[in-house]
């Protein structure tokens, strides 16, 4: 298979962006900071919370018209969302299936299983790490990125 590059998922608060390095930046009408301060009212999200959020940012990668494709992995340098993802050192890596995983914890923790909160964002900073977790996870699920680098 040929190798494919990675793409740069940058989260800034009213938008997120996707870059290649090759293709023209793509702009997700939707940002971390604007998804934690205006959907996530409870800490953890609520479920409605969960699904509103879900709902905003399909929309916002619907409006790009990027397909599914088989793609490499995406590149992020967000510290909390790295540290949590256990992305510690520059060229660690979690697959798909481990960014899913750990998305899956957060939407237990927000059905009321706060067992499963441990390692899981919370408290201070907590809404806009989920709201990165949450958008790094529908830009895997439903775009085709194999995994997660730092």
């Amino acid at each position: 298979m040929e190798h494919l590059k990675a793409t740069t998922l940058v989260f800034e608060d009213s938008v997120t962006t996707l870059s290649d390095g090759v293709s023209p930046q793509v702009v997700l009408g939707v940002g971390i900071g604007d998804l934690a301060s205006k959907v996530f009212r409870h800490d953890p999200p609520a479920p409605s919370e969960m699904e509103q959020a879900i709902d905003l940012v399909e929309d916002a990668l619907a409006a790009t018209g990027l397909k599914r494709a088989e793609r490499a992995d995406l590149l992020i340098s967000d510290e909390p969302l790295c540290t949590l993802l256990g992305l510690l050192t520059t060229g660690s890596r979690v697959t798909g299936e481990e960014v899913e995983a750990k998305f899956q914890r957060l939407a237990s923790v927000s059905l009321g299983h706060p067992g499963l909160l441990d390692g899981l964002p919370s408290g201070g900073s907590g809404g806009r790490v989920a709201a990165a977790l949450l958008v790094l996870r529908e830009c895997v699920h439903h775009l085709g990125f194999a995994g997660v680098v730092r």
